[in-house]
């Protein structure tokens, strides 16, 4: 649906967040899905909304670096399980289309490696408490090895899933993923996946679908905020078929 809003009136609904210190609530903002050009300068709204962000990239991540969640429970769900009677071409409406999505690609991808690695686990649950308000799951996380220094480590990509009738635009699954990281405890995720990983191991991943028309338009506006953002990011796309999920790698 397209707006009609100014360039300035955009700035203002970002503001209007960081105004009211409500920085992990960002991601959810009606204005991070808004299509189409702001009304005076013609410029596509993620880009405004990226430029304003890296303009006070120094602010948002340090309120952020202070939202960190721990659970006393484990990150590890035991109750998830490896088999999915999911029908990806039945029709379906809601988030629940999603969730099983992303549980059918776990069963697909948790022995064998997609181009992000093996999938440990999907909604991974980052409230400790129901006080927690307003908290979600993070979609999916995954595991990828690699060597330094005769050492071999894991790389632990935070994966936020856009299923395949999304409206959402790539700018809000990058923030949503960013403040998932923010969030969770990362040590102790680590420890609870039994994983040796540092901060410089871990991904933040919009998984999007691949027919998406307007993916590649987003990528070149939300790209200076990428840059900024100072943690590796990296973007795959999915699609379905033959009965099974194809996951590929986007050169950023």
């Amino acid at each position: 649906m397209n707006r009609n809003y100014t360039r300035i009136q955009i700035i203002g609904k970002v503001n209007s967040y960081f105004h009211n210190n409500d920085y992990k609530n960002f991601y959810k903002a009606a204005c991070l899905n808004y299509r189409g050009e702001t009304k005076d300068t013609k410029e596509p709204y993620s880009k405004v909304i990226a430029d304003c962000l890296v303009k006070n990239i120094k602010e948002y991540q340090f309120f952020l670096s202070r939202t960190i969640i721990t659970r006393d429970k484990s990150y590890k769900t035991k109750g998830h399980i490896g088999v999915s009677n999911f029908d990806f071409d039945e029709p379906q409406k809601g988030e629940r289309r999603e969730e099983k999505i992303a549980h059918a690609m776990y069963c697909q991808y948790k022995e064998k490696a997609a181009a992000f690695g093996t999938i440990l686990d999907y909604q991974i649950p980052l409230k400790n408490t129901s006080k927690d308000s307003g908290v979600g799951k993070i979609d999916l996380i995954s595991s990828k090895t690699y060597k330094t220094n005769n050492e071999q480590r894991n790389k632990l990509y935070i994966l936020e899933l856009k299923k395949d009738n999304s409206k959402e635009t790539l700018l809000r699954c990058i923030l949503e993923a960013y403040t998932y990281y923010n969030i969770v405890n990362r040590e102790k995720l680590c420890i609870d996946f039994g994983l040796c990983v540092d901060d410089t191991d871990f991904v933040i991943s919009p998984l999007v679908f691949k027919s998406d028309k307007e993916f590649q338009k987003d990528l070149k506006d939300v790209m200076p905020l990428i840059n900024a953002l100072k943690i590796p990011v990296e973007i795959f796309t999915w699609e379905y078929i033959y009965g099974k999920y194809k996951i590929e790698s986007i050169q950023q």
